[in-house]
């Protein structure tokens, strides 16, 4: 017996045999139909569609016999599928292939066969339809055309029957797709029936504090002694802080869904942010005659990583809600360790009230945008029905877990639970700033909006400025040309002539002296920040106005300080190349600071797993670049930096912070103290501005710090402005 060779193409020939699905499956009529119809026109006993597959040929249909399959290696058709035409073995006994194959020797005792390959399509043999007999016998003409003919109606049902099968699943496919619309339509009806009951709410919660605040103001105006302006004042200032907190939801869950919400993993003092959160909350229990009670578990550590911002916001919702719900009774809000380990702990936070609790019905919708326990509830007690959904997102975006238990009449039991990493550090170290004093220097404002005048105004006054307001950018140029002015702050958006083409043509026309300008705006989007600068101004100022961000832009443009200003405004130039800018603010450093005679600027990389050097300027004034500190070489100090603003390491080699440093860097270069000032961009950390003394030890003093302070105002201002720095 001859084995017949494996096909060249078998990979393929196999992979288009298994498309058709057709292995071990049931028998159907159609094949058996023609396996019948080949047995007679042939007038053989036996006739077989089979299928060769890697081990065996199968038999989809089988006439005359009762074996479903043979192994491969002594099946005819292993050599018909080798074959272009019908391959025909007349007296299998006379022929060296097969004169001692078991099938010959033995059942079914195959004398003669005749088969036809079944050629796919794309040309691949994956089987035969052959004719048996146990008797020697030759086919005629006519027989090998009809059972070509035969072969390639195998083929044909095959195609059909999977063209069937896809149909099928395509029909079953679209009436999945059908199903999943018509779901998808009723929840965008539901959605917009909710949105439109919740533009329907925001509108009332909106203009209730509003006409509040104007009707209120109006009665100020009236009111005869100081004791009804007080209290006109006291009830728009509440009015306002509602407002507010609208607001507040409604942009939080504007930049969640957006995806733009950041969250902070920086040092935080748990027990002063539950604290800070409580304070209000007692007070509006006991206008409402009910308890607020705070349990704290001594465990708890007193520093810890996490957002702060959102932890209280999550706390103040909660407790809020319990608040408003509570007719009676009392609200409690406790705080345990759930896990402790050395590095970590898990914390329940759980807020339990005595109030109207919320029914099974309205349980299933609770963490969902825009709803709220039934329609009643906004009418009766207010809100935007978005705080649970906020707390829901906040809680996911931190990796915490909410839930709550409820009985309608009794009472509800809301929970966070969230896993925080434990600092090492001992306290939150902030380096408070110095106001800034601006006595006999005068700031020009241009501003239309009377509020917004006020309230820079004020803001100004705070630091002795000398202030001159103008309505609009027209006013701004015109003042400014015919008097001498030290700075000046340009709203963008007036009537007349804006903030930008006013900016425009004070460049344009400006003398060797280049008065600073800042932007005041509400555009937040970075490449609106980019025209402002781009276009000659010099840093901005967003609305509402921060007093800390104010104090830092007149810390760095102050026009007593005529270096650093000068500094300043040549960082805002974009035509001095970012290396040169780098290597200025290198220097003044030194100038600033003596006793640093080595100082250099860094910047984290995104994920603050390393820290890149933009420029030394080392005890020569020689520049370094390209030095590169990874947090995995120095974890304490990265630790450090990452939850702190400021390094003071006088004895740099022995500082339990920095001492890793010791004999890479501070050894080979005679390093002897290091004073360190983190800089921050939106409440992150962006860099570090570095101070060394090369050669001696030295006591920093808090004038260094103060002096430090100073260039990294000036370092973030250059950074925020998107240059190449790398």
């Amino acid at each position: 017996m001859i084995k017949a060779q494996i096909p060249q193409n078998e990979e393929s020939r196999l992979q288009d045999l298994y498309e058709y699905e057709i292995l071990d499956t049931e028998a159907e009529k159609v094949f058996d139909d023609l396996t019948q119809l080949a047995s007679d026109i042939c007038e053989t006993p036996i006739s077989l569609i089979s299928l060769v597959d890697p081990e065996r040929q199968w038999f989809k249909s089988k006439y005359g016999i009762e074996v479903d399959e043979t192994e491969r290696d002594i099946a005819f058709c292993s050599h018909t599928i080798l074959q272009d035409q019908v391959f025909e073995i007349q007296d299998a006994l006379l022929d060296e292939r097969f004169h001692d194959n078991p099938l010959v020797m033995g059942e079914p005792n195959i004398r003669f066969y005749a088969g036809t390959p079944l050629v796919t399509p794309k040309g691949s043999t994956i089987g035969t339809l052959c004719v048996i007999s146990d008797k020697p016998k030759k086919l005629n003409a006519r027989q090998v055309n009809a059972l070509t003919i035969l072969g390639k109606e195998v083929i044909a049902q095959l195609e059909l029957r999977a063209n069937n099968k896809k149909l099928t699943a395509s029909l079953e496919k679209q009436k999945l797709y059908n199903k999943k619309l018509e779901e998808l339509k009723k929840e965008a009806d539901i959605a917009n029936t909710l949105k439109g009951q919740f533009l329907a709410n925001m509108s009332h919660e909106l203009r209730t504090p509003l006409h509040g605040i104007l009707n209120l103001a109006e009665f100020g105006l009236t009111e005869l002694t100081n004791i009804e302006k007080d209290n006109a004042l006291k009830s728009i200032l509440n009015s306002a802080n509602l407002l507010s907190s609208i607001v507040n939801d409604i942009l939080d869950f504007s930049k969640i869904e957006a995806g733009k919400l950041d969250i902070e993993n920086i040092n935080f003092n748990l027990h002063e942010i539950i604290n800070d959160a409580v304070q209000p909350l007692k007070k509006q229990a006991s206008d409402k005659g009910i308890k607020f009670v705070l349990t704290v578990d001594e465990n708890v550590a007193v520093t810890l990583k996490g957002d702060p911002i959102r932890i209280s916001q999550i706390l103040n919702n909660l407790c809020s809600n319990a608040i408003k719900f509570t007719k009676q009774g009392l609200v409690n809000l406790k705080v345990c360790v759930k896990k402790n380990s050395i590095n970590t702990q898990d914390i329940l936070f759980e807020v339990i009230d005595t109030g109207i609790g919320i029914s099974k019905t309205a349980q299933r919708n609770l963490f969902q945008e825009f709803h709220q326990a039934d329609a009643s509830t906004s009418r009766r007690y207010g809100g935007t029905g978005l705080g649970l959904a906020i707390c829901a997102k906040l809680s996911s975006l931190m990796n915490g877990k909410i839930n709550f238990t409820s009985q309608e009449g009794e009472g509800s039991v809301f929970s966070y639970q969230q896993n925080f990493e434990v600092s090492q550090a001992c306290e939150i170290i902030k380096q408070k700033k110095e106001i800034t004093d601006l006595q006999g220097c005068t700031v020009l404002v241009a501003e239309d909006n009377k509020v917004n005048q006020i309230i820079v105004s004020k803001m100004l006054q705070a630091h002795n400025a000398n202030i001159v307001i103008t309505e609009n950018g027209k006013e701004c140029v015109d003042y400014f040309f015919a008097n001498s002015v030290d700075l000046i702050f340009m709203d963008i958006q007036m009537p007349e002539m804006d903030g930008v083409e006013a900016t425009k043509l004070i460049r344009s026309k400006q003398t060797n002296t280049v008065i600073p300008i800042i932007a005041m705006t509400a555009n937040t989007m970075k490449q609106d920040i980019e025209h402002y600068l781009n276009i000659g101004m010099d840093g901005y100022l967003m609305k509402p106005f921060d007093k800390e961000k104010l104090n830092s832009l007149l810390n760095v443009y102050n026009p007593k300080k005529t270096t650093l200003k000068n500094l300043a405004v040549k960082i805002s130039d974009p035509n001095i190349s970012s290396q040169l800018k780098l290597n200025q603010t290198c220097r003044e450093l030194k100038r600033l600071i003596p006793n640093a005679n080595r100082v250099s600027l860094w910047l984290f990389n995104n994920d603050y797993t390393a820290i890149n050097c933009l420029m030394c300027l080392d005890e020569n004034d020689e520049v370094i670049l390209d030095m590169v500190l990874k947090a995995q070489d120095f974890p304490a100090y990265f630790n450090y930096i990452l939850s702190n603003q400021v390094l003071d390491a006088s004895d740099a080699k022995n500082n339990e912070i920095t001492k890793d440093f010791t004999k890479v860097y501070f050894e080979p270069c005679n390093v002897c103290s290091l004073l360190d000032y983190i800089f921050f961009i939106d409440k992150r950390p962006l860099g570090v501005v570095c101070c060394e003394s090369v050669g001696s030890k030295v006591s920093w003093t808090h004038t260094d710090k103060e002096s430090l302070i100073k260039i990294a105002d000036v370092t973030t201002l250059f950074l925020s402005k998107q240059l190449k720095l790398l």
